[in-house]
């Protein structure tokens, strides 16, 4: 996880934006920043498998913005064996 996805999203969107994902994926515009920040993770996107999951779903309904793989917001997900984007 090199890039922090959450925080090239938030950059590209607009605050509407930013807060539509946020209710779509049951959080706040606080909890994408603080994901976005990298905070206490050393500039990486951390959050749990289910946000990391809910995220992407949300996104998804966002089409004209960048994608937010769960595997690039979650250590766990990256991974997983079921992820298609896990690094073995």
């Amino acid at each position: 996880m090199a890039k922090n996805k959450m925080k090239e999203w938030l950059l590209k969107a607009r605050k509407e934006e930013a807060l539509k994902l946020a209710k779509l994926a049951g959080t706040s515009l606080g909890v994408l920043r603080q994901i976005g920040g990298g905070y206490r993770t050393g500039g990486r996107a951390s959050t749990t498998p289910e946000t990391a999951r809910a995220l992407e779903l949300a996104a998804k309904k966002l089409p004209h913005l960048p994608e937010l793989p769960r595997g690039e917001l979650c250590q766990a997900c990256g991974k997983c064996e079921y992820y298609k984007g896990a690094k073995k």
